[in-house]
């Protein structure tokens, strides 16, 4: 089924016009059939239509424990805490609450997103009394402060800024908006609390709280990742991001 799909794509920038145009009319016809029969594609859709620009990373993909060592390290840093409160912002279909759970089994988590088909997911799968899920644009979220961690893990992007050829200018999801959802999330975290930002377009510490946090100081908190780092202007600044992923609030 991959070997299919792969062909298929590959007539999207076929040397024959008639692969092009087999391509550009199919892609039409399942348009209409992806959008009743496939609940995630029409979600997406939908999100796209109702939440406009706040709607930047549309991608659904997670994975169990995806990021062992930024969960083992937030454990141990709120290890004599007697409850804590953690957020886990884009959390797609959940698997990254469920993780966190596991590895800090007393704390409350709520998991946030945009796409309400994967807080539907996880409502549906994920029935712990730790855990709470809702939308990123409700007003259950909006009120919400006192996190103790605050998890953005492959969040912040749009696939475009890191595929399309020329991209040497972020578009779709850009700087400002980026450094408006950091500032909010940062109203949103104790002080002494974690912040942590990994796979992202722009760089944590460009944007305008970035005084108010240092790095957490542990092996492996720097990493390079093959992607476009982007600065406050947009502009791309390098091929690769090497930067830190955990900080502290002052």
């Amino acid at each position: 089924m991959s070997t299919i799909k792969e062909k298929f794509k590959s007539l999207k920038n076929s040397r024959f016009w008639a692969g092009r145009l087999v391509y550009g009319i199919s892609k039409q016809l399942l348009y209409p059939v992806k959008l009743i029969f496939d609940s995630n594609y029409r979600a997406k859709q939908l999100a796209q239509w109702k939440f406009g620009e706040h709607y930047y990373q549309k991608e659904t993909f997670t994975a169990p424990n995806r990021y062992p060592e930024l969960f083992e390290q937030c454990k141990l840093y709120l290890h004599d805490k007697k409850q804590t409160y953690i957020l886990s912002f884009g959390c797609s279909t959940g698997q990254e609450v469920a993780s966190i759970g596991e590895y800090l089994p007393d704390a409350h988590i709520m998991g946030v997103d945009i796409n309400q088909w994967c807080i539907n997911q996880c409502r549906e799968n994920l029935k712990n009394p730790r855990f709470s899920f809702c939308h990123s644009l409700s007003k259950a979220f909006s009120a919400s402060v006192g996190f103790d961690a605050i998890f953005c893990m492959a969040v912040f992007q749009r696939t475009e800024n890191r595929t399309n050829a020329n991209n040497v200018k972020a578009t779709g999801f850009t700087f400002k908006q980026f450094e408006k959802e950091i500032l909010t999330l940062n109203n949103k975290l104790k002080p002494g609390g974690l912040f942590i930002i990994d796979q992202a377009d722009f760089r944590f510490m460009d944007t305008a709280c970035s005084n108010y946090y240092k790095p957490l100081d542990f092996a492996g908190n720097k990493t390079i990742r093959e992607r476009p780092v982007f600065d406050r202007n947009n502009q791309k600044i390098d091929e690769l991001n090497n930067t830190y992923r955990m900080f502290v609030k002052l």
